[in-house]
This record gives structure tokens, C-alpha cells and sequence, in this order.
């Protein structure tokens, strides 16, 4: 399971398992080439979750005042150990609510990263996830949410201006 960042274990001491609305960032590293050779189709990096076993982007809470951009290398670098770059934001959304085993609900407002390998080769780096790889986008493994294959989708289409959900 993720680590609860200290700032949201404090607010709970005093909010308790009421709805927090939490700032976070998802970063889709997409690979369109290895070395000088261009791929048939791009890869992106995901990681095995390890608290559910889904397969997801990388994605995290943000520090106080962090902005999205660095906290999207940051959460790239700890749990696969590459070193990615932000190319644009790819969309911004709020997640449905969320309620963990212990009874504390909360909403994310995703801003969602479309990001590009920098360096380092992808591994599981930290407690978070059990698996860690490059997939192709034409053959994604499962399990892998909606709203996964939504943001992969939004970084997909290079260029575009950022999607937003309206519903």
C-alpha cells in the first residue's frame, strides 16, 4: 500500500476519516524510440501495484507547494528508478471518492503528465509496486482501470491541448 504522506496523517488527526481533497499528479512516460531506432508502436511505463495488484502509471500525492511537474519526476524516479522529463500536461481530472480499510475518504485532482525517458532502466524501486515494465500501447496488460487507459489515451495523443472531464 502507499505510504500516507506526514501532512495527510496530521490533517486526519484533526478532519478524521471525513473527505480530503488531495492534490496529486499521474505521470505517463511514453517511449517512442530505443536508442536511434523508432518503435512500431510506443511503449509506456507502468508499475504492479502492490497493495491490489492493478497495473497503473506512476502517479503520487503532491508535497505542500510541490509543483506538478517536479512531483511527477519525483514519483517517475522512486518507484520505477527512470529518469523522465514532463512534455505537457496531458489533462486534468478529479478522481472518483475513495475509501480506504481504515474508513478515510478522499477525492483526487489528478494532473496528468505526459513525460519522456530521460535515463536508467526501469525496476521496482520501492514498496509501492511488485512489478515494473514497458508495455506497448497496443497490448497493455491486465488488470488496468478505465481511468488508466483514459490518461495513457491523453498522453497518446501528442500535442493535443490538455483534455478535461466536464461530467
Amino acid at each position: 500500500m502507499a505510504p500516507t504522506p506526514e501532512f495527510i496523517r496530521d490533517l486526519r488527526t484533526h478532519i478524521g476519516t471525513s473527505d480530503l481533497w488531495i492534490p496529486a499528479v499521474r505521470g505517463v512516460v511514453l517511449r517512442r524510440r530505443v536508442g536511434d531506432v523508432d518503435l512500431p508502436e510506443p511503449e509506456v511505463l507502468l508499475v504492479r501495484r502492490s497493495d491490489n495488484g492493478a497495473w497503473t502509471v506512476t502517479s503520487g500525492i503532491l508535497d505542500p507547494g510541490e509543483q506538478p511537474g517536479k512531483g511527477a519526476v519525483r514519483e517517475v524516479a522512486e518507484e520505477t528508478a527512470v529518469l523522465a522529463r514532463p512534455v505537457r500536461v496531458a489533462g486534468v481530472f478529479a478522481t472518483h471518492l475513495v475509501q480506504y480499510a481504515n474508513g478515510d475518504r478522499c477525492r483526487f485532482l489528478d494532473t496528468v503528465l505526459e513525460m519522456e525517458p530521460v535515463e536508467g532502466e526501469p525496476r521496482v524501486n520501492d514498496d509501492e509496486s511488485v512489478d515494473v515494465g514497458w508495455f506497448s500501447v497496443a497490448a497493455l496488460p491486465e488488470p488496468l482501470a478505465e481511468d488508466q487507459r483514459m490518461v495513457i489515451d491523453w498522453a497518446l495523443d501528442a500535442g493535443a491541448p490538455a483534455q478535461l472531464l466536464m461530467e
